[in-house]
């Protein structure tokens, strides 16, 4: 399946809440990628990161969208599956907790 953005806004430096054109919205948290990547060095600026906008047709998200070669973009299923998964794992430990006070 091809997912779409509907919209994405920073929450906070440097996490994006990125909704899809299904309803389904989450937090994707950049920290890692603009720690450890030096193509997202350019996201080290607080203004730059706030300039993150949805592609065409919600095909992708990012920055610089229009400039070919100078883009930083990301791909919708990719992030939904780290959005699926990071609620996955809160419910997850929400259970178990949960469970854990029961006892």
């Amino acid at each position: 399946m091809k997912y779409k953005i509907k919209n994405v806004e920073v929450v906070r430096y440097p996490v994006l809440r990125v909704t899809f054109t299904d309803g389904l919205s989450g937090e994707y948290d950049l920290t890692d990628m603009i720690e450890h990547g030096p193509a997202f060095a350019r996201l080290k600026d607080e203004a730059y990161f706030d300039t993150v906008l949805v592609g065409e047709h919600g095909h992708t998200f990012g920055w610089n969208l229009d400039d070919l070669g100078n883009e930083i973009d990301f791909c919708p299923d990719a992030t939904r599956i780290a959005i699926e998964t990071q609620k996955v794992e809160e419910l997850a430990e929400r259970y178990r907790s949960n469970h854990a006070a029961a006892e």
